[in-house]
């Protein structure tokens, strides 16, 4: 039984949290919490194996309160501010999820988190979960894509074009939302206007990602996380 702590000042937020973690049978809430302060003696009564914790909370914010910590369990960010990534992923966190969090998106993290300590148990689920095929509306239809055959999505403000290897859709969504629905370990965000599949990249610096003939950008923002992941 994994004991979870669930920190954040919105209580919406927390149930949210709550009932995924509800959802998983390996999961236990130990506690719940508002703000830092009180995470940190509920720290002190139970034995925590993992932090589901807001970074914009009020007095002390979640990155400020983990490093005051001598002993860290397993820590998913949850905010709603994606700003945060490069500095929290330096703290060596699990994941850091963005509001609002979809429950695949959740089992993901928690895949990590098994995947770090060891487990198998929650990696079946999680990919279980993972759909084979993108279900996207164009053009009064229905388009089943699917997910091997995806280059790269761009961001086109209101809408977002999907590059496969033998067709280009435009679809009214946003960018984060179709990020969401995509397997973890399969495709990246390396800019505001692109995520990637990690398998089509050919080469890349620390500016630019090559991939399939394209050139496209590594923002600033995104290059830390990026360039951590692809020189494993």
């Amino acid at each position: 039984m994994i004991n979870c702590l669930v920190v954040d000042d919105e209580p919406l937020a927390r149930e949210a949290i709550k009932e995924y973690i509800k959802r998983v049978p390996e999961l236990h809430i130990a506690e719940e919490c508002e703000n830092a302060i009180q995470a940190l003696s509920a720290l002190r009564r139970n034995k925590i194996d993992l932090i589901f914790l807001d970074i914009e909370m009020p007095e002390i914010n979640g990155i400020s309160f983990i490093q005051t910590l001598k002993n860290i369990p397993g820590v998913i960010f949850t905010t709603a501010y994606r700003n945060y990534a490069v500095e929290a992923f330096d703290l060596d966190v699990i994941d850091f999820l963005l509001k609002p969090i979809s429950f695949k998106r959740f089992l993901m993290a928690i895949d990590k988190f098994y995947q770090r300590s060891g487990s198998k148990e929650i990696t079946q689920t999680a990919k279980s979960e993972t759909p084979k095929y993108l279900n996207v509306k164009a053009d009064r239809r229905t388009h089943k894509i699917e997910l091997q055959s995806i280059i790269y999505l761009e961001s086109l403000k209101d809408y977002v074009k999907i590059v496969c290897e033998n067709e280009s859709i435009v679809t009214h969504e946003s960018l984060s939302n179709l990020e969401d629905l995509l397997e973890a370990d399969g495709f990246i965000r390396i800019h505001r206007s692109f995520v990637v599949a990690v398998n089509k990249i050919k080469s890349f610096d620390a500016e630019t990602i090559f991939i399939e003939g394209k050139e496209l950008p590594i923002s600033r923002t995104y290059k830390k996380l990026v360039l951590s992941r692809l020189e494993k």
